[in-house]
């Protein structure tokens, strides 16, 4: 048992433990999709340095490439979706309860919404 479903186990499987485990999926997801974007971003630097005659990436006419602006345009959305999703996962609790699921707290205290 990985250490996620042994957390998502404490939880009893409830909706927050559902809804972290699809969290870490898309954090492991989007950073797979930040490394991506990277080494693509990079080989349309490239060629928009070799379409100019430049080899510097950092020359303001590369940077100033459509094609290589738009790319740059991307990772900054991917990023930004790395940065949203890590945050929820942090919010939601990480990686389990810690033992304690809260939905666990709140029933003890309310009463099952079941008979």
């Amino acid at each position: 048992m990985t250490a996620r479903r042994a957390g998502a186990a404490g939880c009893g499987g409830c909706g927050l433990g559902r809804a972290r485990g699809h969290l870490e999926q898309a954090v492991a997801q989007l950073e797979a999709a930040r490394l991506a974007w990277g080494s693509w971003s990079c080989g349309i630097g490239r060629l928009a340095g070799q379409h100019l005659g430049i080899s510097d990436l950092l020359d303001e006419r590369v940077l100033d490439d459509p094609g290589y602006g738009r790319a740059l345009d991307i990772g900054g959305l991917v990023g930004t979706a790395v940065t949203a999703a890590a945050s929820a996962l942090r919010a939601a609790g990480g990686g389990g309860c810690g033992g304690v699921c809260p939905c666990a707290a709140v029933t003890a205290q309310i009463g099952s919404p079941h008979p």
